[in-house]
This record gives structure tokens, sequence and C-alpha cells, in this order.
């Protein structure tokens, strides 16, 4: 639970750039490639993550509606990418602008039940870095180049002539 705004401020600018070099390795030959029945595409996460700042943000006061509910994911990848980055920004003005860190310990409904203020930061997030990982997996299985997240990838062990671990 955050209990600053300036820390979630922190933490969601940090992540957005690792957010953009993962939506930016996704190809046009493997963004809507099916790995399994049960595994969304790479498109499709990319889409929800956005989407669901856009609910979130909606469902928590901070947004006006909910803009993205509807839509389909966005036949291009750089349309992808802008529309993240769009709401990556509403959500960042919006928290700026109308919560402060005397609220954060106040409740807010979301998805029909009671959550501190804080703790909807926290889930924005994570829920962003959950689907980030979901995406890396699918992306090393379609053989696609992944981008240091939080520490070197196997291949940046091989350049760097490190040991791989197994």
């Amino acid at each position: 639970m955050y209990h600053s705004i300036t820390a979630f401020i922190g933490d969601w600018d940090f992540e957005v750039h690792k957010t953009v070099s993962v939506f930016s390795l996704l190809t046009t030959t493997t963004r809507n490639v099916k790995v399994h029945d049960n595994v969304r595409t790479l498109d499709r996460l990319a889409f929800h993550i956005s989407q669901v700042i856009s609910d979130i943000g909606m469902q928590v006061g901070l947004l006006d509606q909910d803009e993205l509910a509807a839509k389909p994911t966005p036949a291009d990848l750089s349309q992808l990418i802008e529309i993240y980055k769009d709401y990556h920004q509403r959500m960042r003005s919006a928290v700026q602008t109308h919560w402060q860190d005397n609220i954060l310990d106040s409740d807010v409904l979301l998805f029909g039940k009671a959550w501190k203020k804080g703790d909807v930061l926290s889930l924005l997030v994570q829920h962003e870095i959950h689907h980030r990982s979901q995406m890396s997996v699918i992306m090393r299985i379609l053989e696609l180049p992944l981008p240091e997240l939080y520490g070197p990838v196997r291949e940046d062990w091989i350049k760097m002539g490190l040991p791989i671990a197994e």
C-alpha cells in the first residue's frame, strides 16, 4: 500500500519505460499468435494493461469515463504504445490532481469492494508488472528478444561472457 503520492509516481514513472520496452519488441507476425487456448495474445495483453488503467481510473473516480472498455485491440503496434503512454500519463495526472497523501488510507469502491486508495495505487503498478511478466514468457516461447527489465536477460549474460544460470 502506498502512503505517499510521490512514492507511487516514482514507481509509476519507473515502470512505464520497462513496459514500453516490452511493447516495442512485439512484431506484426507474433503479436496475435495464440501459444495456448487459455493464454491471451501479446497484443491483447498489451491493450489489456491500458484498458485496466482506464477501468480502474473510472471506477475510483480519477477518470471521468472508461473510454477503452469497448474498444478493439488496435491493429497498429505503434497505437498500442501511444494508447498506453497516454493512459499512463492520464492516471499520473489524475492521481497528482485528485488524491493527496492524507487520503490514501481512505476507502474507495473498486470491483464492488472497499479498497484503500493506497492499495489501488499498488494494484495499478502490480497489475502492469504481472501482465508484462506474462508477455515476457510468451515472447520467449515465440523466440522474440527480451529487454532488460530488472537485470540482465540470458542474452546479456552471454554477451558479458558470464556463466548462464540453469
